[in-house]
């Protein structure tokens, strides 16, 4: 167990430290800052002053060991555009995207489980067939174009929902609803095929002969057989909602991370790009970290190379 978790935590901060060289290297192809923030252009040696000023008239080798000795004394440096630091920006837009994943993830793991037991228990009912169609075809359904839909129906047509900010719980509604749809259908149907392919099991055949009942059998036998392999598909809902709200964020104007992120990119604000992206990648990484050693947890065939033997 503690050489699992000892590789386990390795392999994170090694993917984590990845990351932070992909995300240096690729936003400095971009371009320079300056240029998006002067289009008009500077005065002469201005530009080679604020090059020199904020390091990045160094090669990208030294501007990493520079960015690398401020951040181990906790200085991730300051936004080219807002000038303050990137960590006091982050911060105070995490907590609005916080609050929206919190509700998109709830919403996800409680719908996605129980219509994938409701579907798994009258998979043969009229009703059961016609929502497998359409959770079909609401997958196909891109989170955009979703959000979008739901903009024109209930706020530009029916006038029922804000279409921007997210000042109270009303604001919450569709921004929840567009990233929650795509988690809800995955878990629903995952859920749905585990409980199916655990009830062709000769053990649960018997449990039904012995007059337990369907219903009872797929509650205390099948669904709890498919939990361990759904909180791998509940760890995927934490990255859906993360990359789903660089977008959704966006459409709904919803002042969190996702859209904080999209306009340094534009703006080319190496700093909040470097950071924002280090820490969404810290969350998704942490998350699976925490699955996988409660996979371990749950089942003991999980060796150190986390394959069961």
């Amino acid at each position: 167990m503690a050489g699992y978790i000892l590789k386990k935590t390795a392999v994170c901060l090694a993917t984590l430290f990845c990351v932070l060289v992909f995300i240096f290297v690729s936003a400095r192809l971009t371009g320079n800052p300056f240029e998006v923030m002067y289009p008009e252009g500077l005065e002469p040696g201005q530009l080679e002053q604020y090059n020199a000023k904020y390091g990045l008239d160094q090669s990208y080798g030294k501007q990493f060991l520079m960015y690398l000795e401020n951040a181990l004394r906790g200085d991730f440096g300051d936004s080219l555009v807002e000038r303050r630091p990137v960590t006091q920006i982050f911060f105070q837009r995490a907590g609005e995207t916080l609050k929206l994943g919190v509700w998109a993830f709830l919403i996800s793991v409680t719908l996605g489980v129980t219509l994938g037991i409701v579907m798994a228990i009258y998979r043969d009912s009229l009703p059961a067939k016609i929502l497998d169609q359409m959770i079909s075809l609401l997958y196909a359904v891109p989170g955009f174009i979703l959000a979008v839909v739901l903009l024109l129906v209930f706020s530009y047509w029916l006038r029922l929902l804000p279409s921007q900010g997210g000042q109270t719980p009303l604001h919450y509604v569709m921004p929840a609803a567009c990233l929650s749809m795509g988690p809800i259908i995955s878990i629903s149907r995952h859920v749905r095929n585990g409980i199916l392919d655990t009830l062709s099991q000769d053990y649960i055949r018997t449990a039904v002969a012995k007059g337990i009942g369907k219903r009872n059998t797929i509650l205390r036998h099948a669904f709890r057989n498919t939990l361990i392999p759904t909180l791998t598909q509940i760890s995927m809902v934490v990255v859906d909602i993360i990359t789903g709200s660089l977008v959704i964020e966006q459409v709904f104007s919803w002042p969190g991370i996702g859209t904080t992120l999209v306009n340094s990119v534009l703006n080319r604000d190496f700093p909040v790009i470097q950071f924002s992206v280090l820490m969404l990648a810290a969350v998704v990484i942490l998350v699976n970290y925490i699955l996988d050693i409660l996979y371990m947890a749950a089942d003991p065939r999980v060796e150190a190379g986390g394959e069961g033997k």
